[in-house]
């Protein structure tokens, strides 16, 4: 009854007797725009040795870290790109293994994010020729089935830098080619001003087996700026040495 009056979260410990009121409570800004760093300031009634961040409360989906000191303030830093309201959730632990649980809510703006519309693929080295050995050379099942990657630097309990790459976008596979096109205006993909991307474009069979289009550079860097102080709807972005060439559409802010 003890830990449901002071909500306290579980404990992990393996004693049961042990008896505690730790608790923690996270500060930061409500309102913040799309990948903008957000500082969390995770303040404990006494020092904790553990946390962990995670985009559910079942903490499958999780981060943490050991402190040897019983520190009582932690600062971390994480970013978000859907519009709304985005949901983390923050464990720690004191020093006898007892947890405390918070959810952090922030309303996430779209600020100068663009939005990526669409993408063609003008050419790559190979396109119209045969990528399926199996298939003669009058078929059009001969040709590459396209798909394009994107990847997104991103802060998930960092100590203030953008800490790692994740696979942000995969198309739909467009079988022998299709028309190279894909309308996204629907995937409410936003990435902030200059924010840098990475691309990467393959082959991909049925059979999970994939052709390498990018000639072994395995991913471009993009990004979305003015160009002397315009503001074009599309921007095209050529990789000669790899014979890759791609357009993406655009939308910005009002």
């Amino acid at each position: 009854m003890f830990y449901l009056i002071t909500n306290c979260g579980s404990s992990d410990s393996n004693d049961d007797s042990v008896e505690s009121n730790f608790e923690i409570e996270l500060f930061y800004a409500e309102t913040v725009s799309i990948d903008e760093l957000v500082e969390v300031t995770i303040v404990g009634n006494e020092g904790f040795r553990e946390v962990k961040a995670s985009l559910d409360d079942s903490f499958d989906n999780s981060s943490g870290t050991l402190f040897f000191e019983p520190e009582t303030t932690h600062v971390r830093y994480f970013t978000f790109d859907k519009l709304g309201i985005n949901t983390l959730y923050i464990k720690a632990y004191n020093e006898v293994g007892i947890a405390s649980v918070k959810e952090l809510n922030v309303n996430v703006v779209r600020g100068n994010a663009v939005k990526i519309n669409a993408v063609e693929i003008v050419s790559f080295s190979g396109i119209d020729d045969t990528w399926d050995e199996e298939f003669a050379e009058t078929d059009i099942n001969r040709l590459a089935d396209v798909v394009f990657l994107i990847q997104k630097s991103q802060a998930f309990f960092s100590d203030g830098e953008y800490n790692f790459n994740r696979d942000w976008f995969r198309s739909e596979v467009l079988e022998n080619q299709g028309n190279l096109t894909w309308d996204l205006s629907e995937e409410e993909l936003y990435a902030g001003y200059g924010f840098p991307l990475n691309f990467l474009a393959a082959d991909m069979d049925e059979e999970g087996q994939v052709g390498d289009l990018m000639l072994g550079s395995y991913y471009n860097y993009i990004g979305f700026s003015e160009i002397e102080g315009a503001q074009p709807e599309t921007f095209t972005f050529s990789f000669p040495d790899i014979d890759l060439e791609f357009i993406i559409t655009v939308e910005w802010p009002d």
